[in-house]
């Protein structure tokens, strides 16, 4: 609706995980390049967590491009039932043809014999887990019983699990302590803080943004964003949808802390603290 009128190729602030709007801020970018080594030298397990929308499953999915044709990834976003589904996914993920009347010991003997295939032809298999928060505690188990596959002492299944911060909580349980060992690397994603968050939404804008685009923030505009969103990505972007979307409405190419105010009062369930009477904004001062 809004594209021509801001001279957009295509929507800045989707909530989709396209490769190309990937902000690396300072921990993204540590959290990129460590998770790789650590995989690429078959170090260990691999544990990330985030609130909700704070872009771990994002991140998961950079990780999956960046380990590219040299790896073969089976990415798991959605937590099986039980232990014999992870297997099924797994085994599919690796491109194993699974029959509907495979047991699960018949799942764990294929997986086996086709990771040691793929180990001894060089080839390295990673596992990236999603919502691992949300596994059965059977399923949790086979994810240690598969982290024991093993061919001349090197692991033959690189392990990456992904969840809230209740997973911290889980793997602290005494039942999960020998799981807890077997990871060597964590990283605890947090939100934007104010500095990162305007970059992010400027960045967004420049990739998506054609010759002439007017489309600009103030910086009291960007502030706001901040206080609402406390600088996590998802909100960040249905926020921002909905200002251009407003601003477009009211004919205005400037995102305001006036057209803030208005989408979070009136197309959100937030709360955004009225500016103090004696700081005024100056909405001249854009970026």
């Amino acid at each position: 609706m809004y594209l021509e009128y801001f001279n957009l190729k295509e929507f800045p602030f989707s909530i989709a995980s396209e490769e190309k709007y990937f902000y690396e801020s300072d921990i993204h970018t540590e959290a990129l390049a460590n998770m790789l080594y650590t995989i690429e030298q078959r170090k260990g397990m691999v544990l990330v967590t985030g609130e909700v929308g704070a872009g771990k499953t994002f991140l998961a999915s950079m990780l999956a491009t960046r380990l590219g044709k040299a790896a073969q990834v089976a990415f798991i976003r959605h937590p099986p039932d039980s232990a014999k589904q992870l297997l099924r996914a797994v085994a599919e993920g690796i491109g194993i043809k699974v029959a509907k009347s495979d047991d699960k010991q018949s799942l764990i003997s294929e997986l086996e014999d086709k990771l040691s295939r793929l180990f001894r032809r060089g080839r390295l298999v990673a596992l990236i887990l999603d919502e691992v928060q949300d596994l059965p505690n059977e399923a949790m188990e086979q994810i240690r019983l598969m982290w024991n596959w093993e061919e001349k002492g090197q692991r033959l299944l690189q392990i990456v699990l992904v969840g809230q911060p209740e997973l911290r909580d889980r793997l602290r349980e005494p039942r999960w302590e020998s799981l807890q060992q077997r990871i060597v690397l964590s990283y605890h994603l947090g939100s934007l803080g104010p500095a990162d968050t305007a970059k992010y939404i400027l960045h967004r804008r420049k990739l998506a943004a054609t010759n002439g685009c007017p489309l600009r923030f103030t910086i009291r505009a960007l502030e706001d964003i901040y206080d609402v969103t406390k600088g996590i990505p998802r909100l960040i972007n249905v926020l921002c949808d909905n200002a251009l979307l407003s601003a477009y409405a009211a004919n205005t190419h400037k995102i305001s802390s006036e057209i803030v105010s208005k989408v979070v009062n009136n197309m959100t369930t937030w709360q955004l603290k009225p500016p103090a009477p004696d700081e005024p904004e100056d909405n001249s001062k854009t970026q």
